[in-house]
């Protein structure tokens, strides 16, 4: 019986023996990095950066580290670092999954989240300070593994469900603090930040760099970007899906469906505009990135290691945390919910009403929805498209079917054949 299968049919014979298996191959994937951790070099190069002050690191087992959100963050481990004077770091490690990026990229994700900490230490925004990083295998490395160094932030992950009303209107107000803020920041291209020393460093600040990587047929990483506007950002993304579609590299049921897709985003990219306003976007806005203390006083925004320089339509969306995903991927819609309305209505009455605009609306989420979402989740591919055409087209229906014929009218298939049409 395939997973998702097991998954949906809620049976506790099947589910047990699957949730074992997964938290052994997980349990797994942690003991790996564990060693490759020379934890006396990372003891060592933390007491460098603090004049020599003595600390201790503990980390967590294998064991005590699975399910728990305080250590394992997507991607990453933890370990945490408490110095003789009572300070305490974080060691941010990435986790050597199946689908482990090329060495290239994924130490371009880890220096592109140095460097986001880098520029958040030059704002009012709330985020842990980054010390120091280091890449993975860098001869000059002697920890072994590639890690960040950063400041751990006090506070708990936020349970947005669990927010009372009055809860919600104080994260609404001080987040709307942060996008005043991050507004004052505007950046010259479309990419991901970057700097070049491992260390904070005075005449190193960061700058705008790749946006996102193409790959050879070895798997080879070729970086693309940055982009003077995000008209070209989106095409070079669309056409390298429509690559890795041609070359099978993209596992899809109807290849000749996605296509079509690929086409028509690529028919409606953004006018192209050498004056568009260009900020940077927390990616995983959830609310377990959002750190609170008992009087919900955000004390720090965290796990900022995709984020990525784009217009400010897209930048100052409302997060994550506020969508209405069941009126995104059942009713195919991208309405503003309740509380991205009432988010929306606060930075309006502080008379910002740009930035009201673009955190009422989520044309740009339901785009790259289309470009961004594993092709095996076909139906939420469907979903983001419906609403994202609904959006853009200032219609009230989407009909799959009569879209398609059409679209194979206008585009052909591509030389795909999908086993059925959907």
């Amino acid at each position: 019986m395939e997973v998702s299968d097991i998954l949906v049919s809620q049976d506790p014979a099947q589910l047990e023996p699957l949730g074992q298996k997964r938290r052994a191959a997980g349990e797994s994937v942690i003991a790996r990095l564990l060693e490759t951790i020379d934890a006396e070099a990372l003891r060592a190069r933390a007491e460098s950066l603090r004049s020599g002050i003595r600390c201790t690191i503990k980390f967590p087992t294998p064991h005590e580290t699975y399910h728990n959100v305080e250590v394992l963050g997507g991607r990453n481990y933890h370990a945490s670092l408490t110095f003789a004077d009572g300070q305490q770091w974080l060691a941010r490690f990435r986790l050597p999954n199946h689908n482990y990026p090329p060495l290239k990229e994924r130490n371009f994700d880890r220096r592109s989240e140095f460097a986001v900490y880098r520029f958040l230490a030059t704002t009012s925004v709330p985020a842990p300070e980054a010390f120091a990083m280091a890449d993975d295998d860098d001869p000059t490395n002697p920890v072994g593994a590639g890690y960040i160094l950063l400041d751990k932030v006090p506070g708990k992950a936020m349970e947005w469900h669990e927010a009372t009303d009055a809860q919600k209107d104080h994260f609404f107000r001080q987040l709307a603090d942060a996008y005043v803020e991050l507004e004052r920041h505007p950046f010259p291209a479309v990419g991901r930040l970057t700097v070049f020393s491992p260390t904070p460093v005075a005449d190193d600040l960061p700058a705008v760099g790749t946006a996102l990587f193409d790959y050879e047929a070895s798997g080879k990483p070729i970086p693309l970007g940055p982009f003077r506007t995000s008209r070209q950002y989106y095409e070079a993304w669309i056409v390298r899906q429509m690559k890795l579609l041609g070359d099978g590299q993209l596992g899809c049921s109807v290849p000749a469906d996605l296509y079509l897709v690929y086409r028509t985003l690529l028919e409606h990219l953004p006018e192209h505009d050498e004056a568009e306003r260009l900020y940077l976007r927390h990616v995983d806005s959830r609310d377990a990135n959002f750190l609170v203390d008992d009087a919900y006083k955000i004390t720090g925004i965290i796990d900022w290691e995709l984020a990525v320089i784009v217009p400010a339509r897209n930048a100052f969306q409302s997060p994550l945390l506020m969508y209405d995903l069941g009126d995104i991927y059942d009713d195919q819609n991208l309405h503003p919910s309740p509380e991205e309305q009432c988010f929306a209505q606060i930075l309006r009455d502080a008379g910002h009403d740009s930035l009201a605009t673009w955190a009422a609306q989520k044309v740009s989420f339901g785009y790259e929805q289309c470009l961004d979402t594993d092709p095996h989740r076909w139906d939420d591919i469907v979903a983001s498209f419906a609403g994202w055409w609904k959006a853009a087209t200032a219609t009230d229906t989407f009909d799959w079917p009569a879209w398609r014929e059409e679209a194979v009218k206008k585009y052909g298939d591509g030389g795909f054949k999908d086993p059925a049409a959907s």
